[in-house]
């Protein structure tokens, strides 16, 4: 079901969730960015669009697995790295970006990323803020988060001014070195 809310301002919740996923916080790894976060969110916003999903409650299954795996072939096509990063990484740290909550069964370690089994048998589900979830209802929406995510986390244009910048950088450092 398609519905728009009468009083809920898409507008006002779209531009605050793009500066949210604009801040999130992505290893870098021997100068490449890992693109985990934000290949989950557009699996589980593909959750969503395809119907696997109809409540604001994400379990780490099969579909949600494959379908991340799926996405981080086609996102890092010229990765220094063999394998991509396991969904259990982005599905435990992307909690803390402030949007997205892990409802657990039991406690862990702090400062530890549990495994997918353990996710799997200790957290309920994963859901988004109310927010959020309300904006992902509405196709339109979904659809201008999912192109907004692939233009400014995941496409190679994305980082060309952070990359000329660091560039830059190294030039004037050796510049001062001579």
């Amino acid at each position: 079901m398609n519905r728009t809310l009468q009083f809920y301002n898409y507008e006002q919740c779209y531009a605050h969730y793009t500066k949210r996923i604009m801040s999130i916080r992505q290893a870098k790894i021997h100068g490449e960015v890992i693109v985990a976060k934000p290949v989950l969110l557009l699996a589980l916003i593909d959750g969503v669009e395809s119907g696997e999903f109809t409540a604001n409650r994400f379990v780490l299954n099969e579909w949600l697995e494959k379908r991340y795996l799926t996405l981080m072939k086609q996102y890092t096509r010229n990765s220094q790295f063999p394998n991509p990063a396991d969904i259990s990484n982005p599905f435990w740290h992307l909690q803390g970006d402030g949007f997205w909550h892990l409802i657990l069964k039991t406690a862990v370690a702090e400062g530890t990323t549990p495994t997918k089994k353990w996710l799997k048998e200790n957290v309920t589900y994963g859901h988004f803020d109310d927010d959020l979830w309300v904006l992902l209802q509405d196709k339109v929406w979904r659809q201008k988060l999912r192109d907004y995510i692939v233009e400014h986390k995941l496409t190679d244009d994305s980082w060309l001014g952070k990359i000329a910048a660091e560039g830059l950088g190294a030039i004037a450092a050796l510049l001062l070195a001579a």
